[in-house]
C-alpha cells in the first residue's frame, strides 16, 4: 500500500526538481520517489525488505 509523504522545501529546491523531472518527462512526484530510490540502492539498501513500522 503506498503512502502520503509531505515535506516542506524552498522554492528554489522545488523549481530545481521540477526542471529535472521535466527533462525526463516525469511528475515531480515521479521523480523524487525514483530518485530517493536509486539513492537507497546507492546505500545497498533493500527498501522493499525493510519491516514497516506501526
Amino acid at each position: 500500500m503506498k503512502m502520503t509523504l509531505s515535506f516542506k522545501v524552498d522554492p528554489q529546491l522545488k523549481d530545481a526538481l521540477l526542471k529535472l523531472a521535466d527533462k525526463e518527462n516525469r511528475t515531480l512526484s515521479n521523480y523524487v520517489v525514483t530518485t530517493l530510490m536509486k539513492h537507497l540502492e546507492n546505500h545497498d539498501i533493500d527498501w522493499r525488505k525493510e519491516k514497516l513500522k506501526e
